[in-house]
């Protein structure tokens, strides 16, 4: 400005700002391209959370359809006629119900000794239990998801059980086959009455004895019998009253899940492994 100027600042500014704009125009190529990398790796991380969440919805939803199938079952334990045992994990039938020693048919209940009148109500409640097994899953059967529809069936077991009371008058002729008779004998006066349990869909009728053994049962304090019954004769027929009560049979519903590896192979997938 002093006149001497010799004409090289503009060019030497205008040099300048064109590197600095090719700087900028390189930085700004370069981020942009890193971004778009960057905005395809999180589209595929948003894409691939959304497929697992969908996978795991299935599975809740699934969860949720078993879920429901047990607590229809549950509902027969609002009934007179069943309660769940909590520490055997079972749905039992309430009404006690005991057979005469060594007897196995339904017209043959301890109480048909003493009073016929209230065996046969005892026959009307076993009927009434037995239609009511059949109507939960008829109703199950009606209501099962079609997430489970293939995977699902129930299981109605009917255990007879028998008294430690000695009784072996051979292989035929023992506790264990009693015990097994008197859930046979059941199962046929059920069907007289026309519950076929066996002809329903989806529903599988197991028949079993347990003998001497099985759960829930009555087992005798001895200790506590002994101190109470000193006497040997006293003794032996507050036992016998005892076990009498195990001359009975049990009747249990369980729902089964066929296939318990479908579940196991979807939260496999969703491991990614």
């Amino acid at each position: 400005m002093d006149g001497n100027n010799n004409g090289s600042f503009w060019p030497s500014y205008v040099d300048v700002m064109t590197t600095l704009f090719a700087i900028m125009l390189v930085l700004f190529a370069v981020s942009f391209s890193r971004f778009k990398i960057k905005e395809k790796e999180l589209t595929e991380k948003v894409e691939e959370l959304r497929d697992t969440e969908t996978r795991l919805q299935e599975i809740v939803d699934e969860y949720d359809d078993i879920l429901k199938i047990y607590s229809t079952v549950g509902k027969i334990d609002a009934t007179d006629y069943f309660g769940y045992n909590k520490p055997y994990l079972k749905h039992l039938f309430q009404i006690n119900v005991e057979y005469q020693t060594k007897e196995y048919a339904i017209n043959k209940l301890k109480l048909d000794l003493t009073d016929v009148n209230a065996a046969n109500k005892k026959r009307d409640s076993i009927v009434a239990a037995g239609e009511l097994i059949k109507n939960t899953i008829l109703e199950l059967n009606s209501s099962v998801p079609d997430t489970i529809e293939n995977n699902i069936k129930f299981l109605v077991i009917i255990e007879g059980q028998s008294s430690r009371i000695p009784f072996n008058e051979g292989p035929w002729r023992n506790n264990y086959t009693l015990s097994y008779l008197r859930a046979q004998y059941l199962n046929a006066f059920w069907k007289e009455h026309g519950i076929d349990l066996n002809s329903i869909p989806r529903c599988e009728l197991i028949i079993s004895g347990s003998g001497e053994e099985g759960v829930p049962r009555e087992v005798p304090d001895k200790t506590r019998l002994t101190q109470l019954f000193p006497n040997s004769v006293d003794y032996q027929k507050q036992w016998h009253k005892i076990e009498e009560r195990n001359q009975r049979f049990l009747i249990n519903i369980v729902p089964v899940l066929g296939n318990i590896d479908s579940t196991r192979e979807k939260i496999e997938r969703i491991k990614g492994k």
